[in-house]
């Protein structure tokens, strides 16, 4: 409701005011809460909701105490994950800057700077206690490229546990860049079905992958 004061400009109710107050923190708390929706130009598909927290709960059950994760072009695993355990020190590497609202643990990566990686991401050399890495690309030179920042910003002792997450064609040129890495049986599955067959490889002794 509006007030008429013959001194001023026409004022709202307090219970009015209110009411509007309470709108207004819904629409920003809805904004806060509105993640990038897939872009198909990027090669964007997102996981659904079960592969992400599958994926998830190996990450926690292999994450030694006040260890760091890093998700590359992996942003629905990193979201997931900064929700449930917003105390484990998490970060993407991820193109799409619709993921760097309001939040410091994201990283831009293009893939194609591959010949400038130890220039870009020097801070983060050496850092990571485990990977998950989803090439956006399924093609060799993709691979070769996003497996450089792997071996850059992961641990080398103790040894960087990686999750590969990729089309069935890539499983030469995973084992490939990492040697003693094998498939699960776990399958990684999207919120549109894709018409690539996608699987998940490990180069360590898996908790949680070995089912279905």
């Amino acid at each position: 409701m509006i007030t008429d004061d013959d001194d001023g400009p026409p004022q709202l109710s307090a219970e009015t005011l209110k009411v509007l107050q309470e709108w207004q923190q819904e629409q920003q708390q809805n904004k806060a809460t509105d993640e990038p929706k897939e872009d198909w130009h990027l090669s964007q598909f997102w996981y659904n909701k079960e592969t992400a927290t599958r994926l998830m709960n190996e990450v926690i059950a292999i994450l030694p105490q006040y260890g760091k994760c890093a998700c590359i072009a992996c942003p629905t695993v990193w979201s997931l994950m900064h929700k449930e355990y917003p105390e484990i020190e998490n970060i993407l590497f991820e193109y799409d800057i619709r993921f760097a609202a309001n939040n410091k643990s994201f990283i831009k990566y293009d893939y194609n700077d591959d010949d400038r990686i130890e220039e870009i991401y020097a801070p983060w050399k050496h850092s990571f206690d485990v990977l998950i890495v989803d090439p956006p690309f399924l093609s060799r030179e993709c691979f070769e490229k996003v497996s450089r920042l792997v071996k850059f910003i992961g641990k080398p002792t103790p040894q960087c546990k990686h999750i590969i997450c990729t089309g069935t064609i890539q499983e030469e040129n995973v084992k490939e860049c990492f040697p003693g890495a094998y498939r699960v049986a776990f399958q990684p599955r999207h919120e549109r079905n894709l018409m690539n067959p996608f699987a998940c490889f490990v180069d360590y002794e898996t908790k949680t992958l070995n089912t279905e």
